[in-house]
């Protein structure tokens, strides 16, 4: 009877052990999308300057500076939390273009991943930044009618901006703010006139 109970004993503290042990969080699964065009060199919620190759993410609720570990396709990468969003289609993670080119998400644009947090975050939020306007929505087949940022409209003089909406075309934004379809390309570092994402903010 005393072995039985020595032998309970050591099995319940070695649940206990592999329970509460493990300094790592069981992995969680995400519908992430990523982003990059349109954002490099403007302010994250963190305050830092955006980096569309660096390994960085948006998150709505995990604290700024969160290290995780997302890994997707057989490809892991660690990357900090330093931006807010995703904020449309019920996405939950907003992988920077760096980090989803590593992975192999761009192809897919939007997809399932498994993260885990990996470091702590910040204290508290105290250099969030407020950000207007930036609603992504990196859906690959989402190209480009445009909805202007307050103050803005197809008369503004330019050195304005705007987010991008679903059914925009290239074209028709700048035709629309008075400008012309080069310029807006040079603008913003745009290759391709056909392709602009729902939620990508153009500068003209």
């Amino acid at each position: 009877m005393l072995k039985a109970s020595r032998l309970l004993w050591i099995l319940l503290v070695f649940g206990a052990f592999m329970a509460f042990g493990n300094d790592r969080a069981e992995a969680d699964t995400a519908l992430a999308s990523w982003y990059g065009p349109g954002f490099e060199g403007q302010l994250t919620a963190s305050g830092e300057v955006f980096d569309a190759q660096g390994f960085t993410a948006a998150h709505n609720t995990l604290p700024l500076g969160t290290e995780i570990t997302v890994s997707y396709a057989g490809r892991a990468v660690d990357v900090v939390v330093n931006d807010r969003g995703p904020y449309s289609g019920g996405r939950d993670l907003d992988l920077s273009q760096g980090a989803a080119e590593y992975l192999g998400l761009t192809h897919a644009g939007v997809d399932y991943v498994d993260y885990e947090v990996a470091g702590a975050g910040y204290a508290a939020d105290d250099g969030y930044v407020e950000r207007d306007h930036v609603q992504r929505d990196y859906a690959q087949d989402d190209y480009a009618t445009a909805d202007y940022d307050e103050g803005s409209g197809a008369e503004a003089a330019s050195g304005g901006s705007y987010t991008v909406q679903s059914g925009d075309t290239l074209t028709g934004v700048a035709a629309q703010l008075g400008t012309d379809v080069e310029s807006l390309m040079a603008a913003n570092g745009l290759t391709d006139p056909n392709v602009v994402y729902a939620g990508q903010t153009l500068v003209y």
